[in-house]
């Protein structure tokens, strides 16, 4: 098997031959090391490394990030960043390439060992899909005469809808990492389209529609997970790309919209134009590609309602009519009533403690129980709670409501339950949130050390200074913080030690098939280690079979929480199935 040629981009000639030296010896080959951006541009001119390693603070005229947008121009190569900065400007801009991994320096070997191992295994996953789109489009193109490709743009149209949705719903089935878990459609109508194509004539109009399409195609193809674009008519375009998070697409579609929004320049015209995005998911909204479509649509309908330029996600009020057949009414007029009328729930999932196989806590999850939808999760109106204002009474309730279920069952007996609640981004930034915990410990007589606040990676990259010292502030009550959803955002432990965490969870992505999975297994054993040397318990989330369970009990991992024990549960079920696993838990000792 041949060795792996790696370009390394580092102005510092010690730290660079260190990295080489390293990488060497664990079997990779350094075609070369450059020490600016231009001799990296002209380098990626006349070879092909299978990788670059990119320090993004290099000397010269651009930077690292500014590099490996014009490389991405020359060639598809996978890019990691590796820098000793960590602000959110740069988190920003680094994210806008699509880079394949983001080290922050000092990292471990292991650390960056992982990193390459998951980004080639990435690159590689994404070439396949993209190649077996081109190919397919080739295929029908030359074997029906085109009738699946837009003449103009040179795009599948309409007609090659389904055979794509299909073709991206099998790679998600076909995933071994179990990265990519669903399909963001993204439906973008120009605005005012016609209002522009009757200053120009049919020469200029027929340039205008392509060169939207080759900004929108180029931008699609140079994502981490490779969509496909499709023109549906001359103001409607229609794009699908793999998501392994659905949080991303709504970073895609304000990027897709600061794209479009550069200038165009046809002939003597310099046009600047809107879009309004609406945006569905296969399959949390539906698995019919007709309906995803259709759902899409309402969503940009909705959008252009609110002025056009924005991006809206589709949300099942849409649905709604009212009895008079006005306009349909709107997720947040329902929210407005929700809490009043209780309709928001809190179910419980039990955390296991893989020392002594017992219940150890619980995480409290926020359900509303609406009464023509049904039960709507969390993720699927808090975005609309916070930008309506909503989010404050909202997470003061479940506040309230977790503390207060967690000494009821302290009553019980079960005084060694944790409770452990998720904080949005809204509410971690309250400045008013030390005062809301500490009022709701004394009125609940909870003991702080039984409560458990998790918190993304997200929310902490922003403004990392003043939510250290928040993060210390309320420690000092006793609570425990837990990082959620780890290795899913751009941090790593080096950076990460800098916070007072005294839990880490490894997100479900990891853990799903992880004893057949070589690159998660080994991502997964150095997390634990390396957590467990910064004196962090961790907790397995979306633990699903024996299988998992018995990978994560021989590498020592702390706490597992999964369907294989449970799903969130009313908290009337709770003390029973504590009692279950307990009883349970003695039969296998004796």
């Amino acid at each position: 098997m041949s060795k792996i040629n790696i370009l390394i981009v580092e102005d510092e000639l010690i730290i660079a031959k260190n990295t080489a030296k390293k990488l060497e010896k664990s079997g990779y080959h350094v075609d070369k090391i450059v020490s600016s951006g231009q001799a990296a541009i002209d380098y990626i001119n006349t070879n092909q490394p299978d990788l670059i390693l990119m320090d993004i603070a290099i000397k010269g005229e651009i930077d690292g990030i500014e590099t490996a947008a014009k490389i991405k121009l020359i060639s598809d190569i996978p890019i990691i960043f590796l820098t000793a900065y960590a602000n959110d400007e740069t988190l920003e801009r680094a994210s806008q390439t699509g880079c394949y991994g983001y080290l922050i320096k000092p990292f471990r070997d292991r650390e960056l060992q992982a990193t390459i191992k998951m980004s080639l295994s990435k690159y590689k996953e994404q070439s396949v899909i993209q190649k077996s789109l081109q190919d397919t489009i080739k295929e029908y193109s030359s074997n029906f005469d085109n009738i699946y490709v837009n003449n103009l743009t040179n795009l599948p149209n309409k007609l090659f809808l389904r055979d794509s949705f299909d073709y991206l719903i099998s790679s998600l089935s076909n995933d071994d990492e179990q990265e990519l878990k669903l399909v963001a459609f993204f439906n973008i109508h120009i605005d005012r389209f016609s209002k522009i194509n009757n200053c120009l004539d049919s020469t200029q109009k027929n340039i205008f529609i392509k060169e939207i399409a080759e900004r929108l195609n180029q931008y699609i193809n140079n994502l981490s997970f490779q969509g496909i674009t499709i023109h549906l008519q001359e103001d409607n375009f229609f794009v699908m790309i793999p998501l392994d998070r659905q949080i991303k697409a709504s970073r895609y579609g304000q990027e897709i919209l600061d794209l479009l929004q550069q200038a165009f320049y046809i002939d003597y015209h310099e046009i600047f134009l809107s879009a309004s995005i609406g945006i569905s998911f296969y399959p949390n909204d539906h698995q019919d590609i007709e309906i995803l479509l259709e759902q899409a649509v309402k969503a940009t309908q909705y959008a252009q309602k609110q002025g056009g330029n924005r991006c809206q996600l589709f949300t099942f009020a849409f649905n709604i009519k009212s009895s008079q057949a006005t306009e349909s009414l709107t997720m947040e007029a329902q929210l407005h009533h929700a809490l009043e009328k209780k309709e928001l729930e809190l179910y419980y999932q039990p955390k296991i403690d893989l020392q002594t196989n017992l219940v150890a806590g619980t995480e409290a999850l926020l359900r509303w129980n609406h009464p023509t939808l049904g039960r709507i999760p969390a993720e699927k109106f808090i975005s609309i709670a916070e930008e309506s204002g909503l989010m404050k009474p909202i997470g003061a309730w479940v506040l309230q409501e977790a503390c207060q279920q967690a000494q009821i069952w302290h009553d019980e007996g079960l005084d060694f339950l944790k409770i452990g609640i998720n904080l949005s981004g809204f509410q971690f930034k309250q400045t008013d949130l030390f005062h809301q915990i500490t009022q709701v410990l004394f009125n609940t007589s909870l003991n702080p050390q039984s409560l458990e606040l998790e918190l993304t990676e997200t929310i902490l990259v922003d403004n990392i200074k003043a939510n250290i010292q928040r993060l210390h502030l309320i420690k000092k009550l006793g609570i425990q913080i837990a990082l959620d959803d780890f290795g899913t955002g751009y941090a790593s432990l080096g950076y990460l030690q800098q916070f007072p965490f005294d839990l880490l969870k490894i997100d479900a992505c990891f853990i799903h098939n992880i004893h057949n999975n070589e690159i998660n297994a080994v991502i997964t054993q150095n997390i634990i280690r390396m957590a467990h040397q910064l004196n962090l318990k961790v907790v397995a989330e979306g633990v699903e079979t024996e299988a998992e369970l018995k990978f994560l009990q021989t590498h020592k991992c702390d706490l597992v929480q999964g369907f294989l024990y449970s799903r969130p549960l009313e908290a009337s079920q709770i003390k029973s199935l504590v009692h279950k696993i307990a009883n349970s838990s003695r039969a296998r000792i004796k």
